[in-house]
Order: structure tokens, then C-alpha cells, then sequence
């Protein structure tokens, strides 16, 4: 059963409650000025837009049509010792970008990535040694 001091009931209510959402806030506003719902506003700026040739505003519908791609780094192919050390990835890695295989920018995210690894490895060999410490200490009781 859980503990009576964290369940919400009718007298324990959260004393800081969360606003409104800024685009809540932003409709309401417009509504308010303009007496136009949602639609209707959308309406005005299209109108707006395309009659009186407004460019900065055309632009501004147009990405929200069709926003721009977002850059993807290139597919890569070269040799690359997946069970080699990691001194040996980096060695290929840097072999690659050298041939002109790989370009520097995503070379440079290949050795980071092959970094990440490390640490992820080198914080979970730390983990196996303390457990074997404790193990050991535990023993010793």
C-alpha cells in the first residue's frame, strides 16, 4: 500500500499547477482581439500572404507546408575492423577520411562514437570490479 503523506485526496492538492501552454495562451489572445478561431486566423494569414504578396509571410507558410529537409550525414562504406581495437577503428576511420572515403565531419562522429563506446565499456568494467569488491568484502563478515 502506498504511503498516506504521497496520495493526492481532497485536502492534498498540488500547490504549484501548471499554466497554459504558450500557443494556449497566444489562440486565446487572438480570439480575443480578433474574435477569429484558430481557422479563421490561419485564413487571414494565408489571405494576407498571398494577396497582398507579403514575402516574409509566404516564406513563413511555405515552411510550414513543407519544412526543410534536416541534413543527414552520407552512408559510408570502407574497411572497418569491427573486432579490431579500438586503436585499429580509429587507424581506419582516419585511412578513410585521408582516401577521401569518408568526410572529415562524419569521420569526426565515427571516432566520437567509437569513444562513447569506451566509456560505456570502461564504466561498466568498473561496475563488474566494485561488485567483486563487495562480494569479496561480504565474504570477509
Amino acid at each position: 500500500m502506498s504511503n498516506v503523506a504521497t496520495r493526492f485526496s481532497a485536502d492534498r492538492q498540488p500547490t504549484r499547477r501548471r499554466g497554459k501552454e504558450m500557443r494556449t495562451k497566444i489562440l486565446e489572445a487572438i480570439k480575443e482581439e480578433t474574435k477569429l478561431n484558430e481557422k479563421g486566423f490561419y485564413k487571414v494569414v494565408a489571405k494576407k500572404a498571398l494577396s497582398d504578396g507579403d514575402t516574409v509571410m509566404m516564406k513563413e507558410l511555405l515552411t510550414r507546408v513543407a519544412p526543410a529537409a534536416k541534413p543527414v550525414a552520407p552512408a559510408v562504406q570502407f574497411d572497418f575492423p569491427e573486432n579490431g581495437t579500438p586503436v585499429e577503428q580509429v587507424d581506419a576511420v582516419l585511412r578513410a577520411v585521408a582516401s577521401g572515403k569518408v568526410s572529415p565531419d562524419v569521420g569526426q562522429q565515427l571516432v566520437a562514437m567509437i569513444r562513447g563506446k569506451l566509456d560505456v565499456l570502461e564504466i561498466s568494467e568498473l561496475a563488474d570490479r566494485l561488485d567483486a569488491i563487495e562480494a569479496q568484502l561480504n565474504e570477509g563478515k
